[in-house]
């Protein structure tokens, strides 16, 4: 790899089965991005499957499983009201799902699906447009209180509604840019780091080239710590969103 960019790039599987087009249209197409989408899933899939029994080797996953449960009931209970407890399953798809994707984008030559603009958009959308849902479904044509504070001055009203509104638009951009931006920088300085780290190494072959592999060693640490914690606050957000489509103001 000649760029920290290239570990990014979405190409297809030198594979004969890799693709399958009907008149120049593609149908099935096999990259490094949908192969580790499908990896996630299906990984989430085999993790319910094997937490749902608890004996033998599953024991630990269904103790990981409460683990998880028991942190997202507490995100639950802080931030959304008793309604809340509906969205449980999507919120602990959403964290799950963040938190095995970032993970395994920590494993060399790997993907990371969270570095891509259009996963984390995708994710953003699906808060933004159920909180809207949500608002319509539970308040009707109230929901637009949201755009206007309580005891805002009627003089100010247009200008306020104006403010709220985008604000309330660009938290689909915001949710996607915040988790986008982290991983992608992480993994971006990650790679430079390492390949000065080896450049240093191949060059002086001596102890030089041990401070800049310490520093790669703290940085993958701090990725790490990372993946869970960006992965937290786009759960903790969107339980938030959700909650103010339930109680507007």
């Amino acid at each position: 790899m000649f760029s920290p960019l290239e570990q990014f790039y979405v190409l297809p599987l030198p594979l004969w089965f890799s693709s399958l087009t009907i008149k120049n249209f593609a149908i099935f197409f096999l990259s490094n991005f949908s192969v580790m989408l499908l990896f996630v899933v299906a990984f989430f899939g085999l993790f319910i499957f094997f937490s749902s029994r608890n004996s033998g080797p599953f024991t630990y996953f269904f103790y990981l499983s409460n683990v998880l449960m028991s942190f997202l009931v507490t995100i639950i209970n802080e931030n959304i009201t008793k309604k809340g407890f509906y969205f449980f399953p999507y919120l602990f798809f959403l964290f799950f799902f963040l938190v095995t994707a970032n993970l395994f984008g920590m494993v060399p030559y790997s993907f990371a699906l969270t570095s891509h603009f259009a996963v984390t958009l995708f994710l953003s959308f699906l808060t933004f447009f159920s909180a809207v849902v949500i608002g319509f479904q539970q308040h009707g044509l109230k929901f637009f209180g949201l755009f206007l504070p309580n005891g805002a001055p009627f003089v100010l009203a247009p200008f306020l509604i104006l403010v709220e509104l985008i604000s309330f638009v660009a938290r689909l951009f915001s949710l996607a840019i915040r988790l986008f931006a982290n991983i992608m920088s992480g993994h971006t300085l990650l790679k430079i780091l390492a390949g000065f780290a080896w450049i240093l190494g191949a060059e002086l072959f001596s102890l030089v080239f041990l401070v800049p592999f310490v520093v790669v060693l703290v940085i993958t640490g701090l990725e790490i710590v990372i993946a869970f914690l960006q992965a937290y606050v786009f759960t903790v957000l969107s339980s938030i969103y959700i909650n103010e489509a339930l109680v507007l103001h």
